[in-house]
C-alpha cells in the first residue's frame, strides 16, 4: 500500500494535475512582435500573458512562457505591432451613433440644384423623419456663410408646411425654416418678450428678419420642441458607436455628457437626479454583456448651478453602480462655446475684432461657481471642463485652484477639454494644481477652422499658438488625447499625425514649437487618458493585473515615416481577453 501511495506521489509530482492543465489551457501568451506596453518601468516587453478577462505576465519570453505553462495558447505577432486598447478622453459615442442612424447633409452643395439632386435621392430614407421633422445631421459649418441657398429651397413651395432642422457638425449651431420656427413657437415677437435673453443666438437678415440660423441657447429652445429620443434608439446608437470606436483600436471611453439624450437641449439645460439621458442604455447594455468598452460617464452641470446641484450628480451616480463597465465618475462643465464665426461664444480676454467690446459672455457669478467646482471635489467627483477661450480656461482653474486650497486633497485629477487658445500664465497652472489637458489634436493643424473662421475675427496675438500641446507637455502638464466625435472623426491615428507634424490640409500651423513627440502621443492615447478618464487602475497600459485590453495594428506606430502614421490600420482589437474586432471579417 505504503509503495502504491509513493509512486502515485511520483507520478503526480511529473505531470500537472487535470485542474492546472485546464487553467493552463485558458490562458494566452502573446509574442513576436515589438510590444509597446505605455508602462514607463517596462516599455518594450517581449511577450504578455492573459488568463480570461486579465494581464497575468509581463516581461520576456522565457518568464512569461515559464509562467504560463507548455498548454497556454500561443499567438505569434509576426513581426506585427501590440499596443494597450486606445483611449477616446473626450467622445459623444451616443450622440455620434445616433447622428450615424439619421442622414447627414453633404458638404460643398453650392446651388440649388445640387441640393435637390440630393434631396430627391434621400427622400424616401426613413432615417429623415424625428416625427413630423424633416432632420439632417453633421451640416458644414461653411454653409452657415450661403444662409440664402438654404432659404430658397427650404423655405420653398415643397417646405412650407415641413419643419427642416439642419444641425451643425459643431454641436453648438443649426439652420431651421420658416415651418421650423412656428413650430418652436420662435417669432420677433417672442425673441422681445419672454425670450429676450436668446436673441443673440439667433441669426437675423438685413432688414431684421429671422434667417434661421441658431446657435448655443436658440438652438436648444430648437431642440425642445423635438420628440424625445428613446432608450432603445440609445441603446443602438451605442452598440454602433462603439463598433466604430472598436475597429479603431478603441477599448475605453469617457462620455462627457450622459445625463442629456441625444437632440436635447444641452447649453442652458439644467438636469438633476431625475435626468438620467444616456445611462440606462449604457448599464442595460453592460449588464446583458453588449457593451464593448469601458465607459466613464459624465453629468452635464450648468455653469450657473448652484454648489447643491451636486447632491443630485451624487444620487444618480448611486443610482448607476451595478454595471460592470459603466460608472458616472463626474461632472462637465460648458465653460464657453466656440470661438469659430459666426457663433463667437467663446471667452477671450480681448473682444472679437468684428464685434467691438464683445468677448464672449461676462455673466459668472465666480463665488458661486467656484462653490460648485469645490463641492464636485469634496464628493471626488472629476471636474471636466469645456474651454476653448483664454479667459474660460482662467475661470476653470481659477475654480479648481480655489477647491484644492479649501478641501482636503483627495488626489481627484480634474481636466480641461478642448484648450483651443491658452494664455502662457494659464499653461503653467496645470501642473502644480493637477489638471490634465483632453486634447482633440486633429484640430491642430491648419484649416479653414483655424484660418478663415479666425483671422480678422478674432485678435493676431491669441492665434499665436494654438491648441498649445508642445507648450502644455514642456510645463509638466498631462496630455490626453481625446475626439469629440461626432464633431470630427474618432480615427486616433490621424489625430496623431496631426500632434506630431500640426499639418492640416491647408498646411502646416505653426508654430513647430507646439508639435509632440511620438512618445507623448502614445503616451497621450494610453495610460494618460486611463488618468483623464478615472480608470487607470484598470485600463491604459499592459500591466499585471490590468483588463486584457489590446490593440494589433499593422505597423510600428514609434518608428514609421510621420506621413505613414495616418494610414495606420487595425488588424484585431481584444476586449477583456476577447477579440471584438478583426479585420476582414
Amino acid at each position: 500500500m505504503k509503495t502504491r501511495t509513493l509512486l502515485l506521489a511520483s507520478l503526480l509530482a511529473l505531470s500537472p494535475l487535470p485542474g492546472l492543465a485546464q487553467q493552463e489551457a485558458s490562458r494566452t501568451l502573446l509574442f513576436g512582435g515589438p510590444i509597446y506596453s505605455a508602462n514607463p518601468a517596462q516599455p518594450h516587453p517581449e511577450a504578455v500573458g492573459i488568463e480570461g478577462d486579465k494581464i497575468i505576465a509581463v516581461g520576456s519570453y522565457q518568464q512569461v512562457a515559464r509562467q504560463l505553462g507548455e498548454q497556454a495558447t500561443r499567438i505569434d505577432l509576426k513581426g506585427r505591432y501590440l499596443m494597450p486598447g486606445l483611449i477616446d478622453s473626450h467622445v459623444h459615442a451616443a450622440f455620434a451613433g445616433f447622428q450615424e442612424m439619421t442622414v447627414q447633409f453633404p458638404d460643398a452643395m453650392q446651388s440649388v440644384s445640387q441640393v435637390e439632386q440630393f434631396l430627391a435621392k434621400s427622400q424616401h430614407d426613413r432615417r429623415l423623419h424625428l416625427g413630423e421633422v424633416t432632420l439632417f445631421s453633421n451640416v458644414s459649418l461653411d454653409y452657415w456663410h450661403h444662409i440664402p441657398l438654404l432659404d430658397s429651397v427650404f423655405n420653398g413651395t415643397r417646405y412650407q408646411r415641413t419643419p427642416v432642422v439642419l444641425a451643425g457638425s459643431d454641436a453648438h449651431t443649426g439652420w431651421v425654416n420658416q415651418a421650423m420656427l412656428r413650430k418652436a413657437g420662435i417669432d420677433a415677437k417672442t425673441l422681445a418678450g419672454r425670450r429676450a435673453g436668446l436673441k443673440e443666438n439667433f441669426g437675423r437678415t438685413a432688414d431684421g428678419r429671422l434667417n434661421g440660423f441658431a446657435s448655443e441657447g436658440g438652438w436648444d429652445a430648437i431642440l425642445k420642441a423635438l420628440p424625445p429620443v428613446s432608450d432603445a434608439a440609445i441603446a443602438e446608437a451605442i452598440t454602433l458607436a462603439a463598433t466604430q470606436l472598436n475597429q479603431l483600436g478603441i477599448t475605453a471611453w469617457m462620455d462627457p455628457i450622459s445625463n442629456i439624450r441625444p437632440l436635447a437641449p444641452i447649453f442652458n439645460a439644467q438636469p438633476d437626479r431625475h435626468d438620467e439621458g444616456l445611462l440606462p442604455a449604457y448599464t442595460q447594455l453592460s449588464l446583458a454583456g453588449k457593451l464593448t468598452g469601458h465607459v466613464s460617464a459624465l453629468a452635464l452641470v450648468g455653469i450657473h448651478a448652484s454648489p447643491a446641484i451636486i447632491d443630485d450628480v451624487v444620487a444618480l451616480q448611486q443610482k448607476f453602480t451595478n454595471a460592470p463597465d459603466v460608472s458616472l465618475v463626474g461632472i462637465k462643465i460648458l465653460q464657453d462655446g466656440v470661438i469659430e464665426y459666426p457663433s463667437q461664444s467663446a471667452k477671450l480676454s480681448q473682444p472679437y475684432l468684428n464685434r467691438p467690446g464683445y468677448s464672449g459672455k461676462d455673466d459668472l457669478n465666480k463665488q458661486r461657481f467656484n462653490e460648485l467646482i469645490r463641492n464636485a471635489d469634496a464628493h471626488q467627483l472629476i471636474a471636466h471642463f469645456h474651454a476653448i477661450g483664454d479667459r474660460a480656461v482662467r475661470e476653470s482653474l481659477d475654480a479648481i485652484a480655489y477647491a484644492r486650497a479649501n478641501n482636503a486633497d483627495h488626489g481627484v485629477l480634474h481636466s480641461i477639454t478642448h484648450l483651443e487658445v491658452v494664455s502662457p500664465a494659464s499653461i503653467a497652472r496645470f501642473q502644480p494644481l493637477n489638471v490634465a489637458a483632453s486634447m482633440q489634436l486633429l484640430w491642430a493643424g491648419k484649416n479653414a477652422a483655424t484660418t478663415t473662421l479666425l483671422e480678422g475675427k478674432v485678435p493676431a496675438a491669441l492665434l499665436s499658438r494654438l491648441y498649445p500641446a508642445g507648450s502644455l507637455l514642456q510645463s509638466g502638464a498631462i496630455v490626453a488625447g481625446a475626439s469629440d466625435w461626432p464633431v470630427s472623426t474618432p480615427n486616433p491615428f490621424l489625430a496623431m499625425y496631426t500632434a506630431v507634424t500640426r499639418q492640416g490640409e491647408l498646411g502646416m500651423l505653426p508654430p513647430t514649437s507646439e508639435q509632440i513627440s511620438r512618445q507623448a502621443i502614445l503616451q497621450a492615447y494610453t495610460l494618460n487618458a486611463a488618468k483623464v478618464i478615472g480608470q487607470d487602475k484598470r485600463a491604459g497600459s499592459i500591466e499585471v493585473g490590468k483588463s486584457a485590453d489590446l490593440v494589433l495594428l499593422d505597423r510600428n506606430l514609434e518608428q514609421v515615416d510621420a506621413e505613414r502614421l495616418k494610414e495606420t490600420r487595425v488588424l484585431w482589437t481584444m476586449f477583456k481577453g476577447q477579440r471584438i474586432y478583426q479585420a476582414g471579417h
